[in-house]
């Protein structure tokens, strides 16, 4: 959970620094970069997924700069809100409840067709990193069974134009896990197909 609240507070600094911006050409050492439209948003987000086979929920968000209404360059993080029970013979210590506690985050990518349309699609991509540890509320961490791995997270949206300043967004990911190393669970539990819900608050224009 700690993770969980380090990501949102990451995510939070960046929004607040995104300032919708004037039409503008920017000459750069690849030649004049135009841009026709630019600002951004912040997306309280949640993911459906399962772990080791057991059903996760995953609550988060993400933001970023917004670029002719097509393309987002930002950041986000997601963390697991249910309890997930460490099986008996896995836990560090016996007889006692133990549940797994994750969290990740990193760069978010986007690409949006038909922006302007009130049901348009959309598609993007978390890369970035993470940690997993058996964990017990009140109890102390168990920092020896944390272990962190590479995450990358690619999505397909359907996305609807509610207002000016408000969309929602809903498709499918697929979460791929690489390099974890903590007791009683595997890459293979920890990656999963699921299902995604975004909030979208700012400047599309």
């Amino acid at each position: 959970m700690k993770q969980f609240i380090f990501l949102l507070t990451i995510i939070f600094c960046c929004s607040t620094t995104l300032i919708a911006q004037e039409t503008e050409d920017q000459e750069t050492l690849f030649g004049d970069f135009h841009i026709n439209n630019s600002g951004g948003f912040i997306a309280p987000a949640l993911r459906l997924s399962a772990i080791n086979g057991d059903f996760a929920s995953f609550l988060g968000g993400y933001g970023g700069w917004f670029v002719n209404k097509k393309f987002m360059i930002g950041a986000g993080g997601f963390g697991l809100v249910n309890n997930l029970p460490v099986a008996e013979s896995d836990r560090i210590v016996p007889n006692l409840d133990l549940h797994y506690d994750m969290g990740y985050g990193g760069f978010m990518f986007e690409y949006v067709l038909n922006s302007d349309r009130i049901l348009h699609l959309m598609g993007n991509f978390l890369v970035g990193g993470g940690s997993i540890e058996q964990d017990f509320e009140g109890k102390g961490d168990f920092k020896e069974t944390r272990s962190g791995f590479f995450v990358f997270e690619p999505g397909a949206h359907l996305e609807v134009n509610v207002a000016p300043f408000f969309r929602v967004a809903g498709g499918i990911t697929y979460r791929l896990v690489s390099g974890s190393d903590t007791m009683g669970i595997q890459d293979r539990d920890l990656s999963s197909m699921g299902l995604a819900l975004s909030l979208k608050f700012g400047s599309f224009d």
